[in-house]
């Protein structure tokens, strides 16, 4: 049985979270909080942003990395009464929705409250969150009927500073496990993203690249610095040379990933995608081996799309 899902095949059991959570708005603690488990920088916050999007969903996001005790807690605020003083609470920043990320684009949208990098929640917060997942509330402040609950966080296996959490709170999270992979990324992201082709068929030929184990203070390959490293490399120029290549792949995704990346690149490089397309000088194709004919096919694609996106495909 699959314990693991990719990115896209993730995106029912959201709708369902979603579904579910809408019907029972107001039934405290009547459902389970999704919580999307896996490595750091596979895309699992892109991808909530790109679900929003699509369906017109508002989107507040929560980084519980850095949040503060009273964001969670808001702040006492003392009331005069003729029988004595009081106490209430301010509105938790937490539950502040006036500014949003992602607005809706209708009023009855629903707006996803997305607490990311849940796995480093302390144990200040852990039991106000055993609180927001249960009953929905903090103090007296209700979370509203159209707001859906999201959570995100790595493993304990990720060296990402994981914080243990509660068991009380865990047993009220539906825990999806997720796993990075190459081609549905390709598809869902670097495509859209323009990610740059000589990246993407790198990464289509040596999967073993795509995600490597996580290091402390060092760079190591993922999604993510696969895709700095596209951007960086953009703005080096069309064609940057190979020292400032192997500089900016060996900073986003390491020495072993970049050597290799420069090795294929030679490849890729050395075609010439105008002279070949519409100048009919054909190489001896039979004379190349597989990765070369790869590498040849990649660099006319490449060529072909980089100017079909300057039209639109038009």
């Amino acid at each position: 049985m699959q314990n693991s899902l990719n990115i896209s095949e993730v995106i029912p059991y959201i709708t369902r979270h979603m579904t579910i959570s809408r019907e029972s708005a107001g039934n405290s603690g009547s459902r389970s909080i999704l919580w999307l488990s896996g490595p750091s920088g596979i895309g699992k916050s892109d991808m909530i942003r790109q679900f929003c999007r699509k369906r017109g969903y508002g989107l507040k996001v929560v980084y519980m990395s850095t949040m503060m005790l009273e964001q969670i807690t808001g702040l006492p605020l003392v009331r005069e009464k003729k029988n004595g003083n009081s106490i209430r609470w301010s509105r938790p920043e937490i539950l502040n929705f006036e500014t949003l990320e992602i607005p809706p684009t209708a009023n009855d949208s629903p707006i996803v409250l997305f607490l990311d990098d849940a796995h480093l929640i302390s144990r200040q917060i852990d039991a106000y969150l055993f609180q927001l997942l249960t009953y929905h509330t903090i103090h007296d402040h209700r979370l509203p009927e159209k707001a859906v609950m999201l959570l995100a966080g790595n493993r304990s296996v990720d060296r990402a500073g994981f914080q243990e959490i509660l068991a009380p709170v865990a047993n009220r999270i539906f825990f999806v496990q997720l796993l990075a992979n190459v081609d549905q990324w390709i598809e869902d992201f670097a495509v859209p993203m323009n990610i740059r082709q000589d990246i993407v068929t790198f990464l289509k030929h040596y999967p073993e690249y795509f995600l490597g184990t996580p290091r402390e203070s060092e760079a190591w390959p993922s999604p993510r610095s696969w895709t700095y490293a596209s951007q960086t490399l953009d703005v080096s120029g069309k064609k940057p040379d190979e020292n400032i290549l192997f500089t900016v792949l060996t900073g986003h995704v390491g020495t072993e990933a970049a050597t290799k990346f420069i090795e294929y690149h030679k490849l890729f490089a050395k075609w010439d995608p105008n002279q070949i397309l519409y100048a009919g000088k054909i190489p001896a194709i039979d004379q190349l081996n597989k990765i070369e004919a790869y590498a040849l096919l990649s660099a006319c694609v490449a060529y072909l799309l980089s100017h079909l996106r300057k039209v639109n495909f038009q």
